[in-house]
């Protein structure tokens, strides 16, 4: 019989996988999923260990990656199974070019829509697709004041001082 605390478990598993993505946590990545998961991308389409090489080389000229998830729909098809459909905007920040100011920002609109399974007591994607919405791009400035603290894609985010 599945519970709130099962719920709450799938939605743990998407948040984490949002936080290991932006903070460049390939473990992190990996632990949102079964080994034999397949995961459908966008233009990669195959095993979780290709998914991050893809991300790995994908992500090399990123310096700020933010996945907001919600709209978190869990249709339990068993005990140990659900579909889940969740909304997913990302802004993805290209590295600036030396010598210039200006950067590309990548705004995605998509949909995860996986499918959960509980194995050894553990909720884990099981097959994932990314279903698009929209991908756009702008040229942006970024006008932070250095004297804020930054965000940083590897365990050295502040995050990872817990």
């Amino acid at each position: 019989m599945t519970t709130s605390d099962d719920r709450v478990a799938i939605e743990q598993v998407l948040y984490r996988y949002a936080r290991a993505v932006d903070r460049l946590d390939y473990d992190g990545i990996r632990d949102c999923y079964f080994p034999d998961a397949i995961d459908d991308h966008g233009g990669y389409h195959g095993p979780v260990s290709g998914l991050i090489e893809d991300i790995r080389r994908r992500h090399t000229t990123i310096d700020s990656s933010q996945h907001f998830i919600s709209n978190v729909l869990i249709d339990f098809t068993g005990d140990d199974s659900a579909e889940v459909e969740s909304y997913c905007l990302c802004y993805l920040r290209q590295a600036p070019v030396d010598g210039t100011t200006e950067q590309e920002l990548a705004t995605i609109r998509c949909r995860y829509v996986d499918r959960f399974e509980r194995r050894s007591g553990q909720w884990r994607i099981a097959d994932r697709v990314v279903v698009f919405d929209e991908f756009r791009t702008q040229t942006i400035t970024d006008s932070l004041n250095p004297g804020w603290v930054r965000s940083r894609r590897d365990g050295t985010d502040p995050v990872y001082r817990q």
